[in-house]
């Protein structure tokens, strides 16, 4: 079971819906998503905010290749409602999320995608935190126990200003392993559809040269439009407004 909120709006003047997925250690109702999926609705789109299997801090051991059941948990059930245009939207390490579902999938029914604060290849985020020798030597020693049938062994994790918090090895190398599918910038070049990126100039968690590496990652028939919000953080803090003007702006080009 997927917990979130669908907010509809009455009438639904846009015929179209937004899927939005939380980033690491987040949930449907807190940080970004406090605010963004009712701003939405308030301009016309029904909006369902998610929760992940993996929502909320604490330990971790799911593979990150589960997030494509949940993702489609939720556009299963936009579809059946009547709308013409489904879009998705990640933030965060939900921008990973949302990239790999239509990297895999290829779904007919995803019009567009929006991505929030993208912190890119997951490793290489580490790398930038820690430096190489201190995030390899945390996978390498996720893939010894892996590689002993300890997959499902605990691992504390330094996550830095994220904090500490326990994943398995198993979970450690889908993320970051080499042969991982959470590397958004091999999944945006596997499919063809409209994409915002929108990065905080502020933001200290998430490096917003990535939104830059995204486009330049990306299918030459993809239509990505780059927004960086000067003095905004990885939350959009006192930019909310900002936010869903370039977010509601792009999703009305779309449409029509």
């Amino acid at each position: 079971r997927l917990n979130g909120v669908l907010r509809q709006p009455h009438p639904n003047r846009t015929e179209a819906a937004v899927l939005m997925v939380h980033g690491y250690g987040g949930n449907f109702y807190s940080g970004i998503m406090n605010f963004l999926p009712e701003a939405l609705a308030e301009q016309g789109f029904t909006t369902l905010a998610l929760n992940m299997r993996d929502h909320d801090l604490g330990p971790k051991k799911n593979l990150f290749e589960e997030n494509l059941q949940d993702i489609a948990a939720g556009v299963d059930e936009m579809a059946r409602r009547p709308h013409k245009n489904i879009f998705l939207y990640g933030h965060s390490m939900g921008t990973n999320r949302v990239l790999y579902y239509l990297a895999e999938t290829q779904d007919p029914r995803i019009t567009g995608i929006i991505l929030t604060g993208p912190p890119g290849n997951l490793f290489q985020w580490n790398v930038r935190a820690f430096g190489l020798e201190a995030a390899s030597k945390v996978l390498r020693r996720a893939q010894e126990l892996q590689a002993a049938g300890k997959g499902d062994s605990w691992m504390l994790i330094d996550l830095g200003p994220l904090g500490k918090t326990l994943y398995t090895a198993n979970h450690v190398v889908s993320l970051r392993g080499p042969a991982t599918r959470s590397d958004p910038f091999t999944n945006i070049a596997q499919f063809s559809r409209p994409v915002l990126i929108v990065h905080g100039s502020a933001d200290r968690l998430a490096d917003p040269a990535v939104a830059d590496k995204l486009k330049n990652s990306a299918a030459a028939e993809n239509q990505v439009k780059v927004v960086k919000l000067t003095g905004a953080d990885h939350r959009f803090h006192n930019h909310e407004k900002e936010l869903e003007e370039v977010i509601t702006k792009w999703l009305g080009e779309q449409l029509k």
